[in-house]
């Protein structure tokens, strides 16, 4: 019995990182906050001029590295799919995927180099139902807002997880 005891102890311990001397300093602007930058595997600082809940367009999210989650507003202007090991976008009309949507900067965007991709298959059933342009065709030229972190999915720039959305007004 104490030899069982003693075997799943030890095989439930983790690994304990103990902070030695010169370990790196939380990131701070001013001293007093974190802006959002963060240190990668090569220990090099990487600063970010957005804030977590910042709100940003289709164009800047493409080509800006924000490492912070971010609102980003633009309208729904396809869907894509990444089945089968192969990635699919469709723009017109006869949308057949349903597991994301695509964002556009103005509502006629029609090209891979003008959108991003929004997974809804790791998002609620609800937003899923809710923004899927093949069971809400139109929802096609809509101005939507989506907030999460800026991720590559789908081979775009794009949002994996859905953190929150809403339809702004006008």
């Amino acid at each position: 019995m104490i030899l069982c005891l003693a075997a799943f102890v030890l095989v439930s311990c983790e690994k304990a990182y103990i902070e030695e001397d010169g370990d790196k300093e939380e990131a701070t602007t001013g001293g007093t906050e974190d802006n959002g930058g963060w240190y990668n595997d090569n220990d090099e600082y990487y600063d970010s001029e957005f804030k977590t809940g910042d709100r940003v367009d289709v164009e800047t999210f493409r080509t800006q590295p924000i490492y912070v989650q971010v609102w980003v507003e633009g309208y729904i202007v396809g869907a894509a799919t990444g089945a089968h090991g192969k990635t699919r976008y469709e723009f017109g009309p006869g949308f057949t995927f349903d597991t994301a949507i695509l964002l556009g900067g103005s509502p006629d965007a029609d090209s891979e180099d003008e959108v991003i991709s929004v997974c809804l298959t790791t998002c609620s059933e609800s937003r899923r139902d809710t923004l899927n342009l093949v069971r809400h065709p139109e929802n096609k030229g809509k101005r939507v807002a989506v907030f999460g972190v800026q991720e590559t999915y789908l081979k775009l720039p794009g949002i994996r997880h859905i953190d929150a959305l809403e339809f702004p007004a006008g």
